[in-house]
């Protein structure tokens, strides 16, 4: 399994490797009557629409189109492209996201007295660190009350 964690720092929530190394970062660049999100990784930058109903879900994209997709509704992320994969995802205390019955990304919260929380996450060695960084988003964004402080 592969070890991360993520915290706030300023406008932005960066993820390292257990070694303390930048994997990624998810950025918030909203103005007063724009909102902007983006994740960084790899030196490339790709672009976070909230879209569907109550705008639940999100189209994380770069110029090439839809990488990852969600669908709250039926609780999953879809890969888009040629090799499309779906991922099953269940938002609780811990947040939890499945190929086919096997669990590939785990994310749990650890609260800190007055301070940002930090995120620990394990994930599937197979599991590409883009994907991670948007179920990342995806489960612990707040403008909706999705993510984990249920059950």
């Amino acid at each position: 399994m592969k070890k991360y964690t993520a915290s706030h720092q300023r406008k932005q929530f960066v993820m390292f490797d257990e070694h303390r190394n930048e994997v990624g970062r998810i950025v918030d660049a909203s103005k007063i009557f724009s909102l902007r999100h983006y994740i960084i990784y790899n030196a490339r930058s790709y672009d976070i629409r909230n879209v569907g109903f109550m705008k639940n879900d999100v189209e994380l994209f770069n110029a090439r189109g839809v990488i990852y997709f969600t669908d709250l509704a039926k609780e999953r992320i879809i890969k888009s492209g040629e090799k499309v994969r779906i991922y099953n995802f269940a938002l609780r205390k811990t947040n939890q996201l499945y190929e086919k019955g096997r669990l590939l990304i785990e994310i749990r919260e650890e609260k800190k007295w007055f301070k940002d929380p930090v995120f620990h996450i394990e994930a599937d060695e197979s599991t590409h660190d883009l994907l991670v960084l948007t179920f990342l988003y995806y489960s612990t964004k707040e403008f909706n009350g999705i993510g984990g402080d249920g059950d």
